[in-house]
């Protein structure tokens, strides 16, 4: 199995909660409370910093082309 690549969001949530930026009495165990409130940040974001985002992955999306370069998204 190979993961797709990860978007922006997706690497902008990761990095958030390996900040611990949100408490953890917020999240109660559920994935979906989190992702509400990161995407609650990521909305109000400034352009100049998500754009930052989208770098980081376009940068992930050629190291796994890199890595895996005959993979194509069949869902």
């Amino acid at each position: 199995y190979i993961p797709r690549p990860p978007n922006a969001f997706i690497l902008f949530r990761a990095s958030f909660v390996k900040a611990n930026a949100v408490p953890q009495k917020l999240v109660k165990g559920s994935h979906a409370s989190l992702s509400k409130i990161v995407g609650v940040v990521w909305k109000g974001m400034h352009a100049d910093e998500r754009a930052r985002w989208e770098q980081a992955a376009v940068r992930a999306l050629a190291e796994h082309r890199a890595r895996y370069p005959d993979w194509r998204f069949r869902p």
